[in-house]
């Protein structure tokens, strides 16, 4: 219910604001086992984008400050959001525990593994220590393409009508890749997520 309030909410408000969305490759999401959401991250309306047109429900690593915004840290906590602090080593490591342990227990999570906006159409690079989230858990990943978002806020600094491209690939069954693929597994999905740039 929560999540079906979020999403109609996010898609009313990027009406609302004349964004418009394309979105392809939903076929490619898997309706059965764990899964996992790797994509990259351009602007602050990705999190809104994801949860008004990825027909999943989904939790999101988040940095820990946004667990202080009221309302907001409600809706988090409900999500199954994990958040993270990524100055303390100790804390990051039980964060990303916990993310596991969701999508073992059928709860999707989504990582950007760039760990910041870009803020622009180029993608920086994947922290290989993301994907432990993914590795750990054996899931199905599912690489995913955001493209525009940062032409909303970032460019201008203020709600801009914009065209949003959302393209969800084909998944990757993590647990059938041998220990060399999966070491290698950011770089392959860095580059799917780079071709629908």
């Amino acid at each position: 219910m929560i999540n079906g309030i979020a999403g109609f909410y996010s898609r009313f408000v990027f009406g609302l604001f004349g964004i418009k969305v394309n979105v392809k490759g939903k076929e490619n999401i898997p309706q059965t086992g764990n899964l996992c959401f790797i994509s990259n991250h351009q602007g602050l309306a990705d999190i809104p984008l994801i949860v008004g047109y990825v027909p999943k429900t989904v939790g999101f690593i988040a940095k820990v400050e946004l667990g202080k915004i009221p309302v907001l840290n409600i809706w988090m906590r409900a999500m199954k959001c994990v958040l993270i602090d990524r100055l303390n080593a100790r804390n990051a490591i039980v964060a990303i525990n916990r993310a596991i342990e969701n999508i073992q227990q059928g709860h999707p999570m989504v990582i950007f593994p760039e760990g910041t906006r870009s803020r622009s159409a180029e993608m920086g690079h994947f922290k290989p220590g993301s994907f432990k989230l993914v590795t750990g858990s054996d899931c199905m990943a599912v690489p995913v393409t955001i493209n525009g978002t940062y032409k909303i806020v970032e460019t201008t600094g203020k709600i801009t009508p914009s065209k949003l491209s959302l393209t969800i690939h084909q998944a990757i069954d993590v647990s059938a890749l041998s220990a060399d693929e999966k070491a290698k597994l950011s770089e392959r999905v860095y580059e799917i997520v780079k071709s629908a740039l």
